[in-house]
Formats: C-alpha cells, structure tokens, sequence
C-alpha cells in the first residue's frame, strides 16, 4: 500500500508571526529588566552595611577585579538585551524594506494594469478598423460590379438607339417681332409656379351692375372707387373717372358742377387675389381635361389672345404655356411683374404686345 506524499509547501510569510516573535521578545527583555532591577535594588541596600563594617576590606576589594557574580549577571543580561535590541533593530528595518517594496510591487501592478487596460483598447480599436476596411473593401468591389452591369447595359442601349432609325423633328423659332393685342383678351396669372385664369370678363361684369350707383355719386364729385365681388380667385379694385369738359379743365380742384349729362370711364382698376392655394403646376395645366388646357383648346387663334402676367418665380412654367398656344396658332403676350406688385391696367397705361 503506497502512501501519498504529502507536497511540501513553502511556509508563507506573515506579519501575524513576525508581531508575535517581537512581542515575545520584548516581553523577556522587560523580564529582563525586572530581575536586574530588583538585584540592583538588594545590592544597593546590602551595600551600606559592608561599607560600615569593613570600609578597609572594600578599598581593598575595589583594588581588585570585581568577582560578584551578579554584576557578571547583569553584564551579561545587558549583551543579551543589546543583542535583542541590534535584532529587533534589524528585523524593523528588514520590515520597512519589505513594506516599501510591497508599495512598490502594488505601483507596478497598477502601472501593469493600466497598460494592460490600453492595450486591450488598442487591440479592439484595430479590431474594428480591420472589420471596417474589410467592409470597405466588399463595398468596393460591389461598386465595381455594379458599374460593370451599368456600363454594360448602357452599351447594350446604345447599339439599340444605333440601330434605330433616325428621328427627324420640325423646329420652328417666333420671330422677335410683337404687336400690340387688338382682339378679345384672355388673363393668365403666373405666380409660384402656378398658373391661374383671370376672369376679367366676370369681373367687368360685376363692375357694369353698380355702374348706376356709382354714376349718381360721380354728380357732385370727379371720381369714385369701388370693389367688386369674388370671381374665381380673384375680386376687382376699380376708379370711374368723370369725364371732364373744357371748361372744367380750367377749374381743376374745383368739384364738379351738379347736373347736366356727363360721360364716366374706367380709368383704371387693380385685381387682387383672395384665395392663396390657386391655379395649376406645370404638369396639371397640360393635363387633358385641366382648367388652362379647357380655356386654351376652346380659343379661337383669329379673334382672341392671351396675355400672361409673369412674377419672377414663374418664367418657366410660362414658357411651357406659351409654347403650347404657340402650337396652336394662339397669339401670346407676356408682361413680367416685380413681386408683391398687383395686376392692373390704367388708361394712362400701355396694351399688351402679342407674338
């Protein structure tokens, strides 16, 4: 029967151990202390009593060496007590080294640890480059197949268009040349990018039904203004004007003279919109069926022309409609405005000229 070894173990360091030993130590050393103290303290009151009876026989004692054996005890306690002493002094010093170069293996394990802590960081920082430089590159490489499918497949297009026949297409080019509008007139206005029909002729409508009201005021006064109702988006500012005879033009801040006949014009008038969501985009005015393409297809190109009020955002859906009448032999005239400025006209003002 074979028995286990038991493994030798180094026995492990500790200051429980170390305490215990210097304790113990100092505990024999103040015994120590105790015994030569009490001995000193008989020797001296035995003294005093040697000294009176044989004061000769001390001096003569003292002339010799010394044979008391509790002096050789006592000298040979202090050796021992100074022995422990040098030891405890060595094993104190030999402590604090040992303490010091703890603090100094923690410093290092902290330092060790830190660094170990920022090269783990550094190894996932490359990790994650790597994996990004490796998606990058499968991007890549997508990206070049796809171009070569793309460049291939425009290719393919290209030698199809080659072998198409060519198209022939008919350009025809308005000469810059206008004339002044003398026909029926139709209003576009072109704002936002929307187009929106003007219904002048409803609005001049609703103008004529308080022509009556408006004429009786212009007997005591030289003008009058009014607002008519809404019509589609838009409603109607106007000015009647009396007309003024010769010899009222000599009187001209002057009322007017009550009475008699006189005539009244529409001097001028201005229209203004009132619904902010009007009209049609580009792609709704030439729908079949929209409002621009009912009032354009229905225009007859002798007797009627169309004029565009233009606002600066809105030149290029102008073009298309322009383009559009111009298919259809439809005379266009086109008068830009600034913006925030109202439509109007004035009989001090100019007519439009149509291409």
């Amino acid at each position: 029967m074979f028995r286990r070894r038991r493994v030798a173990r180094e026995i492990p360091f500790s200051f429980d151990s170390f305490l215990d030993i210097v304790a113990n130590v100092v505990g024999i050393i103040i015994r120590l202390i105790l015994v030569v103290w009490v001995g000193a303290r008989s020797y001296s009151s035995v003294q005093p009593m040697l000294v009176s009876a044989a004061p000769a026989e001390e001096r003569s004692q003292e002339a010799r060496p010394s044979t008391d054996p509790l002096q050789d005890e006592l000298a040979r306690h202090r050796q021992e007590l100074a022995a422990v002493q040098e030891r405890l002094l060595a094993q104190l010093r030999q402590l604090e080294e040992w303490r010091e170069a703890e603090t100094r293996s923690k410093t290092q394990l902290a330092s060790l640890s830190a660094r170990d802590h920022q090269l783990e960081q550094e190894r996932q920082t490359l990790q994650k480059t790597a994996a990004d430089q490796e998606k990058n590159a499968q991007g890549v490489a997508l990206t070049s197949a796809e171009l070569r499918r793309r460049s291939q497949k425009l290719a393919e297009e290209i030698r199809a268009l080659e072998k198409q026949p060519a198209l022939q297409q008919t350009l025809r080019y308005r000469t810059p040349v206008s004339h002044p509008v003398q026909s029926e007139e139709l209003l576009f206005e072109c704002n936002n990018g929307r187009a929106t029909f003007i219904d002048i002729a409803g609005l001049l409508n609703e103008v004529r039904q308080g022509l009556e009201e408006k004429t009786r005021l212009l007997r005591n006064q030289w003008e009058v203004h009014g607002v008519t109702n809404t019509v589609g988006a838009f409603r109607l500012h106007y000015t009647l004007e009396r007309q003024r005879e010769l010899l009222d033009s000599i009187g001209a801040n002057s009322p007017p003279v009550s009475g008699g006949n006189y005539r009244t014009n529409l001097s001028e008038w201005q229209i203004e919109p009132v619904a902010l969501n009007r009209g049609e985009n580009l792609a709704e005015a030439l729908a079949s069926g929209s409002d621009f393409r009912q009032i354009a297809d229905a225009i007859d190109s002798q007797t009627t022309a169309v004029t565009f009020w233009i606002y600066p955002d809105s030149f290029a859906i102008y073009r298309q409609l322009r383009d559009y009448l111009y298919d259809h032999d439809v005379t266009v005239a086109g008068r830009p405005l600034p913006h925030r400025i109202l439509i109007g006209m004035s009989r001090h003002g100019t007519v439009s000229r149509g291409q």
